[in-house]
């Protein structure tokens, strides 16, 4: 695993940051992975430099979706103005599939602390968002929010999941779910509304979990939803369309494209968003949430479809 690890990409990551050119040994052990990740291994190089002074660097590697790795490639396009992407130091496939390395970084995730989200997160999404907005110049292979991948979506994960886990709840919340995942799945105002809404490269699942916050500084972890879509599903589940972070977007989105948000745009791809997240994270939610939350957010879909 040793030499698999330390391949050049990676040693000449390491020397950059620590300025020491021979690794003296490597350590790794297990770290807990998100909702959509796979195993995911916490790699410490201990390395030696001139007059045998020796620092040490650590780094975060992940199985991954083959998804996920475009996405995150794509994105290094504008990290270096977009501080909350991480470097992605290294990918590749070997015999268990897909994996990509990032750096270890100190935080604490967002849903752990009553603070805010940093003001840099918002300015790193319109960024990436404004440079593929239009979906230019994404790489092929991403899904793409469309009918077709919601009818998916509905059909192929959300509806097999309430009938696995069903039986945590009372059959009227299940039979409830259900028959309005179905409803969803095929109601017509999804492919009209789908089609007003301009896709961009999205992290597509920016939650409270997964903002890495330390200080006034944020990381995205975990691109293992990377897509194609509207840009406020990458918002609307930390900010409201009318607060001070969303309007620190609008600002970081024009001063980055030189273009003005459109703000019925934007509008109505919240209130998508409002449809597709308490859909999307169902399955979630049927799983580890009761039976009255379930509820509450069965009605939050119902309103959202009321009103698009």
């Amino acid at each position: 695993m040793t030499g698999e690890i330390v391949a050049p990409a990676l040693l000449e990551w390491a020397a950059r940051m620590t300025g020491c050119g021979r690794v003296e040994r490597c350590t790794v052990r297990p770290l807990s992975g998100g909702s959509v990740s796979g195993s995911v291994e916490l790699i410490t190089l201990h390395m030696v430099g001139a007059g045998s002074a020796t620092r040490e660097v650590q780094m975060v590697r992940k199985r991954a979706f083959p998804h996920e790795v475009a996405g995150l490639a794509a994105a290094q396009e504008i990290r270096r103005n977009a501080t909350a992407i991480p470097e992605l130091i290294a990918s590749g496939d070997d015999h268990d599939g897909p994996w990509l390395i990032i750096p270890f970084t100190s935080g604490t995730l967002l849903s752990d602390q009553d603070a805010p989200p940093p003001g840099s997160l918002f300015d790193s999404l319109a960024r990436l968002h404004g440079h593929f907005r239009g979906a230019a110049n994404v790489p092929a292979g991403l899904p793409r929010v469309d009918a077709r991948w919601w009818r998916q979506l509905c059909h192929e994960w959300v509806l097999p999941q309430l009938d696995r886990h069903g039986g945590r709840h009372p059959s009227a919340t299940i039979t409830r779910a259900s028959a309005l995942v179905s409803l969803i799945a095929a109601h017509p105002v999804v492919p009209r509304t789908l089609a007003q809404l301009s896709p961009t490269l999205l992290h597509g699942d920016v939650h409270p979990g997964n903002v890495l916050v330390n200080g006034q500084e944020a990381w995205l972890i975990d691109w293992g939803s990377s897509r194609i879509g509207p840009a406020m599903l990458d918002l609307a589940n930390l900010v409201t369309f009318d607060s001070e972070e969303f309007a620190g977007y609008r600002e970081a989105w024009e001063q980055s494209t030189g273009l003005p948000l459109d703000a019925r745009s934007a509008d109505l791809g919240y209130r998508w968003a409002a449809l597709q997240i308490p859909i999307q994270y169902l399955p979630w939610m049927i799983e580890n949430l009761t039976a009255a939350e379930v509820e509450t957010a069965l009605d939050r879909a119902e309103q959202a479809l009321a009103v698009l």
